[in-house]
């Protein structure tokens, strides 16, 4: 196994993807300080898993990204990733080629992948065990850790050792056996708590399950006897009953035989004082007929009168009105004519004032014009005059310039000659150069384009999986925090559901009226009628209390069997409300809080009870506003806070802690909403699993087609790596062709770039002078010519205003005169709208009085014809009521004689029903009997008689004596607990799983403890053989790298190898022998660098990256420390950082570190001479 390669993208200075080849043998890595040549070691630590970022020289993980530099933003990730060649299976996996890669974002958010696949550090870890490789391993050396391993404890020592001797992995395995040592005896300790618990339950409880087994057999027996002694019973009051109902039936006939007769007497007594009633209504209706008609007469011809004398008025009225309207037209005439004339002049003088006003407004537009025009000129020949005297001045300094210049242009005509020949000279080398670099780009271009395809898909494609993990993970966690919910709430709801059956809350013989099925009338309890809004549920409880439990009757008087039932069952007593007597109780509220009656619902059939109960009660937030509506309304009703606080009518308050709610409607809603919550839970959970099965089938396309790409990857890089290193050869000698062809350039272009500027200068100048020359003649003609135009101009303007005035003048006259005009035709216009109006309203009131007139001569026509109709019927009624007068004495005489015989019958009917009920009395007896064998029955085993007849059994021989010995069985057992049976049941179930759990804990403890055990026997032998090998290295390598001497390594304590410290004991040659404290710089360096070769002589490392751990070393030094490493070469691929030469001559490969951007670093191959000057810079 061997480095193959690292790539580098935004860690650190590295911000483009960095990828570096390894081949195997020495490669060394130059550059100048701060190049980035350390990072490239910081960034190995990083990926094999180095967590102190201090150790990386940053304060906190954002500082190992690339944070940005004046022209390049900063990146949000950073990856790394070593390549390592397994060809030779050193890493037990099924590849030959190892990829470990880290990635990390400035969220503080680090992944680890193996082979393009996500895993944790602990996998990378495990995977490198017994190898070398890890970052507190032996395959990587700074000038720091070569400190370290000098100056640190013997403990860390001992560390370093470990791994080289093997028995990491022992260790390791040993850590991991401790941590499940531990976990198993603290589950132990656990479960032991738990089994104890259960033994002190499962005894009491095993003698309470026989108890109630007892309990179940008597109670069997005893309910057989019962049952059937009721059924006998029932059987004999059954015969009682037939012969009941044969006697009645009989006297039944015979009523309804009474019955017939009494209707049929009654319908003809009832038809004849129909006949005589219809007789009396009908002469009163025609008598009053009779009246109304002569009325009627009497009243028409008074109306006829008055109209007649209405009729004449009017046709004065209207002889009057002609007469005026008349004289009223001659008037208006005139005036119309006077108006006339008036608005014609008017017209005229309004004419002559618009064009006056048209003139006048002509006029001044034209002065404004000649203003501007003057204005304009003036200021034109102001100027005229300064530019005149500016040109005047330029003129002179172009002259004086010209002369200046035309000295200096021919002085650079001789200069161009002599670059020419230079120029073609390098031109031709760079073309060359150019040529094939241009090759090589092209192929660079289309590795690099395959190479970003790829990674960007990799990449793509990771960060998919990043996605789908982080989703599926939350899926995971909410899919448990779901299913725990649901188990919790199910157990929860069925808790409550439990007490709601069995009528938690209320009194034995609530419980046995509700249950029995003989007693008629009853509805239910006032708690189950109703339902209370969430939030009010304490309030309610509390004002109601004792009354939540009152049950609701259909009638008052049902409530007496209710009662006596009670009293003989002796179960306690209760409240009745009863349908038809309770009255609704309520009043107007509006201030703060709610009416009690407003947060419940409730059948409308209940309304009046629940009025009753809550309509004069109040439901507040707190105890403040309780105080508060208390006070204002006198305590006259009672209110209650939500919390439960109680101000009842009167003042008192009643609050505090109390056991008397037993929050019935709080169970209720906490049911419903826990049945509502666990169907929405576990249609989450469904959603849940699907869109992780979905998630998981993506991932594991997403992983196929990554293996896929990083094969294509690692190939291309190859191709890449061998381009990038012919191109940066051809770079470097262009660069150097083009930096000389580009200093010559510039003083050409210096050179030039002055010639070009003084010439243009100079054609630009003699342009000036001629231009200038020319302005000026053309000033001095503009000048004269505005001039001139001013003087006329102002004449112009003179002219103008006398006309002006004149026009003014007129005008003021004119408007005099129209004022004058206006104010008489506006009041001629007044005054013929008034006579029109006069004329108008009287022409209205004559053709009123015609259309009155014609109305009451058709009304008098009506009237007579009405008065001959009405004395016509006045005749036919004094007829009608002669014939019927006849027929009414006969039918009175035979009404009499019906009512007489009617009377007869109904004492037949009385004495008849006298009997039946008699009769039914003796049978509700006996059904009452029947009844309370029911009831009895109900009570004792909660079933009807039709259920019981199941049971019935005509070999059993029913004995009182046989009953009374089973229940004095049965009392004899004292308080039984049915439940202990099922409780036994469960209780032995977890008795049995947790005897199994602590005896395969215990079991694994003990096997655990076998294991360590082994482990240390195996980690003892290890080292012990290991060290003695590495100590005898360490001597030997010691002698070869001081020439002569001796180094030791001592154990402080043999008898604890596996904790004890390791020392350092050396005696360079010609010295005593001393601790290596005392050393100096260069030989703490050179007997760090001894031990550190001792070790790899033992177990060689794949890899080994040394950072500047030669820097200490002089040039003798040098060469025995490269000497010794190049005869591990074979076995182990070195890496060094290194600034010194000695170094770089021996090494196989070379790669330079630069900054040919400010803040970026970037990687070149170089030979040994390049190496040297890239140091030196």
């Amino acid at each position: 196994m061997y480095l193959k390669g690292i790539e580098i993208k935004g860690f650190k200075s590295f911000l483009d993807k960095t990828s570096i080849t390894f081949p195997k043998g020495m490669i060394s890595i130059v550059g100048p300080n701060g190049s980035g040549k350390s990072n490239i070691l910081d960034a190995i630590r990083w990926v094999l898993g180095e967590q102190s970022i201090k150790s990386l020289r940053g304060d906190k993980l954002e500082d190992v990204i690339f944070s940005g530099t004046q022209t390049r933003n900063a990146l949000g990730y950073c990856e790394v990733t070593l390549i390592l060649d397994n060809e030779d299976k050193k890493v037990d996996i099924d590849y030959t080629e190892l990829s470990i890669k880290r990635k990390a974002y400035r969220s503080g958010e680090s992944q680890f992948f193996i082979n393009g696949k996500k895993c944790r550090l602990k996998d990378i870890k495990e995977i490198l065990l017994d190898t070398g490789i890890g970052k507190e391993g032996y395959s990587i050396i700074s000038q720091g850790r070569v400190d370290e391993i000098i100056n640190s404890t013997g403990n860390q020592k001992r560390a370093l050792l470990e791994e080289a001797s093997g028995i990491t992995k022992y260790r390791y395995k040993k850590e991991e056996g401790e941590k499940n040592l531990a976990s198993a005896t603290e589950n132990l300790e656990r479960i032991n708590d738990i089994f104890i618990e259960i033994e002190n339950q499962i005894k009491p409880l095993k003698l309470q399950k026989e108890k109630a087994e007892k309990y179940l057999q008597y109670s069997k027996e005893l309910k057989v006897q019962e049952i059937n002694k009721i059924l006998k019973n029932e059987q004999e009051l059954k015969k009682d009953i037939e012969k009941i109902q044969i006697q009645s039936s009989q006297i039944k006939d015979e009523l309804s035989k009474n019955e017939l007769e009494l209707k049929n007497t009654s319908d003809i007594l009832s038809s004849t004082q129909d006949e005589l009633d219809y007789i009396t209504r009908k002469k009163e209706e025609l008598n009053a007929e009779i009246s109304e008609n002569k009325s009627n007469l009497a009243k028409n011809s008074s109306e006829i009168s008055i109209k007649n004398e209405n009729i004449k008025n009017m046709l004065d009225t209207n002889e009057l009105l002609k007469s005026q309207i008349d004289d009223a037209d001659e008037e208006l005439e005139n005036i119309k004519q006077k108006y006339e004339h008036l608005k014609n002049e008017f017209d005229n003088t309004t004419h002559q004032k618009s064009d006056i006003a048209n003139s006048i407004t002509a006029h001044l537009e034209d002065k404004n014009n000649i203003n501007a025009q003057i204005n304009e000129i003036s200021l034109n020949i102001r100027t005229y005059e300064q530019k005149t005297r500016d040109t005047e001045n330029e003129i002179a300094k172009i002259e004086t310039k010209i002369e200046f210049q035309k000295t200096n242009i021919d002085s650079f005509a001789q200069k161009f000659l002599e670059y020419e020949q230079e120029f073609k000279n390098h031109n031709d080398i760079i073309e060359n150069l150019n040529s094939k670099l241009q090759e090589k780009n092209q192929k660079i271009d289309e590795i690099n384009e395959t190479l970003k395809s790829i990674e960007d898909k990799i990449s793509k494609n990771e960060e998919t999986l990043q996605k789908y993990q982080k989703e599926n993970n939350l899926l995971l966690n909410k899919i448990n925090e779901n299913n725990l919910h649901i188990k919790d709430l199910t157990a929860k709801t069925n808790l409550l559901e439990n007490l709601e059956n069995d009528m938690q809350g209320f009194s034995k013989g609530v419980k046995f009226l509700l249950r029995s099925k003989n007693l008629t009338g009853i509805q239910n309890v006032v708690a189950n009628v109703i339902t209370v809004k969430k939030g009010y549920e304490k309030a309610i409880e509390q004002l109601l209390a004792g009354r939540l439990e009152n049950i609701i009757i259909d009638k008052a008087h049902q409530s007496k069997d209710a009662i006596d039932y009670l009293k003989r069952e002796n179960l306690g007593r209760a409240t009745f409300l009863p349908l038809d007597t309770i009255k609704p109780s309520q009043f107007a509220y509006n201030d703060e809080g709610v009416k009690a009656i407003d947060v419940v619902e409730y059948d409308n059939k209940f309304a009046n009870i629940i009025s009753n109960l809550l309509g004069r009660m109040v439901i507040v937030d707190d105890m403040d506003t309780g105080l508060k509506i208390s006070k204002k309304y006198s305590n006259s009703f009672k209110i209650a806070t939500k919390t439960g606080e109680i101000f009842n009518i009167g003042g008192s308050i009643t609050g505090g802690s109390s056991n008397f709610s037993k929050e019935i409607f709080t169970r209720r809603n906490t049911i419903n909403q826990n049945k509502e919550d666990i169907a929405k839970l576990n249609q989450a959970v469904q959603n849940l699993k699907t869109e992780f099965e979905d998630n998981k089938k993506a991932v594991d396309v997403l992983n196929q087609e990554n293996e896929k790409n990083n094969c294509s990857l690692s190939s291309s890089k190859d191709v890449y790596i061998s381009l990038q290193n012919e191109t940066a050869t051809l770079k470097t000698k262009l660069e150097h062709q083009q930096q000389m062809l580009e200093n010559l350039n510039e003083e050409r272009k210096t050179v030039e770039y002055t010639n070009k500027k003084a010439t243009e200068s100079y054609e630009n100048d003699i342009q000036t002078l001629e231009n200038l020359n020319q302005t000026q003649n053309e000033m001095n003609s503009k000048l004269t010519f505005q001039n001139e135009k001013l003087r006329q101009e102002n004449e112009k303007l003179d002219k103008l205003q006398n006309s002006i005035n004149e026009l003014e003048l007129k005008k003021s006259l004119i408007e005099q005169s129209l004022s004058n005009t206006k104010l008489q035709i506006d009041e001629l216009s007044e005054t013929i709208k008034s006579h029109s109006k006069k004329t108008e309203q009287s022409k209205n009131k004559i053709t009123s009085n015609l259309s009155q007139i014609d109305k009451y001569k058709e009304l008098i026509n009506s009237i007579e014809n009405a008065n001959v109709d009405i004395q016509n019927k006045i005749s036919e009624n004094i007829e009608k009521l002669g014939k019927i007068s006849s027929g009414e004495k006969e039918k009175s005489e035979n009404l009499k004689k019906l009512r007489e015989k009617k009377e007869q019958l109904l004492s037949s009917q009385n004495n008849i029903n006298a009997q039946i009920i008699k009769i039914e009395s003796e049978e509700s007896k006996v059904n009452y009997k029947i009844q309370l064998l029911s009831e009895s029955l109900e009570q004792s085993y909660s079933m009807s008689l039709q259920d019981a007849k199941a049971y019935e059994d005509k070999t059993v021989i029913i004995s009182q004596n046989t009953i009374k010995a089973l229940k004095e069985q049965i009392s004899a057992l004292g308080n039984v607990n049915i439940d202990s049976i099922e409780e036994f049941a469960k209780v032995n179930e977890r008795y049995i799983f947790y005897k199994s759990q602590k005896e395969d804990l215990e079991q694994s403890i003990s096997k655990i403890n076998s294991v360590i055990k082994s482990l240390e026997k195996s980690m003892i032998e290890d080292f012990k053989t290991n060290f003695e090998i590495i100590n005898k290295n360490f001597d030997d390598i010691f002698k070869i790298l001081f020439g002569g001497g001796s180094g030791k390594l001592i154990l402080e304590n043999e008898d604890d190898i596996l904790n004890t410290n390791i020392d350092i004991s050396v005696q360079p040659p010609g010295k005593k022998l001393r601790g290596i404290s005392m050393l100096s710089g260069g030989e703490k360096a050179l007997s760090a660098i001894a031990l550190l070769f001792a070790i790899i002589a033992r177990k060689p490392v794949p890899f080994c990256i040394l950072d500047e751990i030669d820097a200490p070393l002089d040039d003798a030094n040098i060469y025995r420390y490269i000497s010794y490493l190049l005869t591990l070469i074979d076995t182990t691929q070195f890496v060094t950082i290194t600034h010194r030469r000695g170094t770089m001559e021996a090494s196989d490969y070379i790669y330079g570190v630069t900054m040919q951007e400010k803040g970026i670093s970037d990687i070149v191959s170089l030979k040994l001479e390049d190496a040297k000057h890239y140091i030196e810079e």
